[in-house]
């Protein structure tokens, strides 16, 4: 064989060599990424899983707390669940939280769609407790209140949103959720931040458990800032249970005229209906998040909790 032809063949057996090594890499590729998807697709079944029996142990706990008659932080359902193990390679860490204890948004608004100025001045004061302007309180009255005149000097309607690009218009109806305050002029995210753990959009007629609001509502609905500036003391009174009792916040009135608006206007509870379960779950390299809105109900029997929505992902 002459140089040249031995030349051509050497050619040929590393063009060859170097096809087969690239097919086997991309066969080799193509089943790694299929066994990634199946492991991560398996590990988001088990996640999903281990979501659904956290909440089914939440909703025993909450049920069985239930028989105390009140709802307070000294209970088993204040407590968080995990992180714990509960297979090889996967653990699930799980907390409740009692979404009465929040301000409802949606008693800014009376029955009939107009704006509550007992809520709105309560509300004021929590904004301004979390360092916010109290203006905020007439934007979102107007927000979700059923006409279309601005409350005040600080109201606003669908002039002003209409203007804003892209355009919007106000819903006028009750929130369903608390996000939507980023939609109000101004707002913003950082405004949000602050006040989102005070908050919460719940049927207009669910009441504000004392048992449990933090400092800043309680303190927003007497107008005191005795809370706000010693959470210590609360937290110690609440290790011993429900405190304030209802006898308790009605004592903190010098005015029964003003107890009796404020009752009137947002209601107060010593028990909650609605809760909010994050799950946190990791199955290998699956990471797994789920927010679950609970609801304890009582049906002319015994109590039951049920999930009304579910949300993957924070």
């Amino acid at each position: 064989m002459s140089e040249r032809n031995r030349g051509a063949a050497l050619l040929a057996a590393m063009l060859l060599v170097a096809l087969a090594t690239a097919i086997a890499y991309a066969i080799a590729f193509d089943t790694g990424l299929s066994l990634r998807r199946a492991a991560g697709s398996d590990g988001q079944d088990q996640a999903q899983l281990v979501a659904g029996g956290a909440e089914q142990i939440a909703a025993e706990i909450l049920v069985r707390d239930r028989r105390s008659g009140s709802t307070h932080p000294a209970q088993d359902w204040a407590r968080p669940l995990g992180p714990l193990e509960v297979a090889p390679d996967a653990t699930v860490a799980a907390q409740l939280e009692d979404l009465q204890g929040r301000f409802n948004l949606n008693t800014l608004v009376d029955a009939q769609g107009k704006a509550d100025p007992v809520a709105i001045e309560i509300f004021g004061r929590l904004l301004t407790q979390v360092g916010l302007e109290p203006r905020f309180a007439s934007l979102l009255a107007d927000w979700i209140d059923s006409d279309d005149q601005p409350l005040d000097a600080n109201g606003a309607e669908d002039a002003v949103y209409s203007s804003r690009q892209p355009p919007y218009r106000t819903p006028n109806q009750p929130l369903t959720s608390a996000s939507e305050l980023l939609a109000l002029t101004d707002f913003g995210y950082e405004r949000y931040l602050r006040i989102a753990p005070f908050v919460v959009a719940l049927p207009r007629t669910t009441p504000l458990n004392l048992c449990s609001a933090p400092g800043a509502v309680l303190d927003a609905l007497t107008g005191e800032d005795q809370w706000t500036r010693a959470p210590d003391a609360l937290r110690r009174n609440r290790e011993r249970g429900c405190f304030p009792t209802r006898e308790a916040f009605r004592a903190q009135f010098a005015d029964g005229a003003r107890h009796a608006r404020i009752v009137a206007s947002i209601g107060v509870t010593e028990q909650s209906d609605y809760f909010a379960l994050r799950t946190r779950v990791a199955v290998g390299s699956t990471r797994y998040s789920l927010y679950s809105l609970l609801l304890l109900e009582n049906r002319s029997g015994p109590s039951q909790a049920r999930v009304l929505a579910r949300r993957f992902a924070e």
